[in-house]
């Protein structure tokens, strides 16, 4: 949990920091309370560019990227 706590703390710091690539911007990042995983809400130009960031910043587990469409938010309807 802490070492995911850790990498979230440098995620935001480098977006803080503007020290993100350009083509990629950090929305969100959710903790689920005890347990050790994190959900990162990005705009990327593609995927591949998000993956290779992911790479770079070294996580020691298992990343899972997808696209997504969003399907409702509150006050658009």
């Amino acid at each position: 949990k802490e070492k995911v706590f850790e990498f979230a703390n440098r995620v935001v710091t480098m977006a803080k920091e503007k020290k993100l690539p350009k083509t990629v911007k950090l929305i969100s990042i959710d903790l689920a309370e005890n347990k050790n995983v994190a959900v990162c809400h990005w705009e990327a130009e593609s995927l591949d560019q998000l993956m290779q960031l992911a790479s770079q910043l070294g996580p020691t587990w298992k990343i899972d990227a997808f696209t997504v469409k969003n399907f409702y938010k509150k006050g658009l309807l």
